[in-house]
């Protein structure tokens, strides 16, 4: 039976949790604290030194819990690392032809970055179904809401200065998904507080349930 579209699984689970800077000791605790609170998409980003091994440390400890993506994959090196570490589908922060290329010649989900609409329809025709678009923030919902006026059939995760206080509007926007970083992972991994950032993903998908 073939995998789940990126486009279906985010209809389902539309908060993708992404893991940066997380030390691999730790990250397999992060994993299983946002698991408990409901997220089931999971992005590692492999933008520092830490990113490849705690990509393994979840994918060793928690297989098949989660749909394991590989962030920041901006180079071909990076996106072998990360199918042979597990990750079954790729993002990207900005368009990367050849790391589009290999996601589709391999069967791996995609998730492409763009911000323009120059960008982002390029990024569709190299294979993304769902684009990336970053840095939502700064662009804002309304920027979404413009988009879909000319491209009613986009399917845009918004990522970027992503939280609990305006993470619904995104999705009020018309965004099919948000992906959401530091608000997740802020903590100090000194003595890391996994009740909190788990409390934070609860709430955040409680606020999108209820939005």
């Amino acid at each position: 039976m073939a995998e789940p579209s990126i486009r279906s699984l985010l209809a389902a689970h539309p908060v993708l949790a992404i893991l940066r800077g997380v030390p691999a000791r730790h990250a397999p605790h992060l994993a299983d604290a946002l698991y408990r609170a409901g997220v089931r998409l999971l992005e590692v980003a492999l933008s520092d030194e830490l990113g490849l091994g705690a990509l393994k440390a979840v994918q060793n400890a928690h297989p098949g819990a989660f749909t394991l993506g590989a962030g920041t994959v901006t180079t071909l090196e990076r996106a072998r690392a990360a199918q042979d570490a597990g990750a079954t589908f790729l993002l990207t922060p900005h368009l990367v032809p050849e790391v589009n290329a290999f996601a589709v010649q391999h069967g791996l989900g995609l998730i492409s970055g763009a911000m323009t609409p120059t960008e982002i329809m390029a990024a569709r025709a190299q294979g993304s179904e769902v684009v990336k678009l970053f840095p939502a923030a700064t662009l804002g919902p309304a920027y979404i809401r413009d988009l879909l006026g000319p491209y009613p059939d986009l399917a845009l995760l918004a990522v970027g200065g992503v939280s609990a206080r305006n993470a619904a509007e995104f999705m009020q926007a018309g965004a099919v998904g948000v992906g959401v970083g530091s608000y997740l992972t802020t903590t100090d991994w000194n003595a890391p507080d996994f009740t909190v950032l788990g409390q934070r993903a609860a709430d955040l998908l409680t606020t999108l349930r209820n939005g």
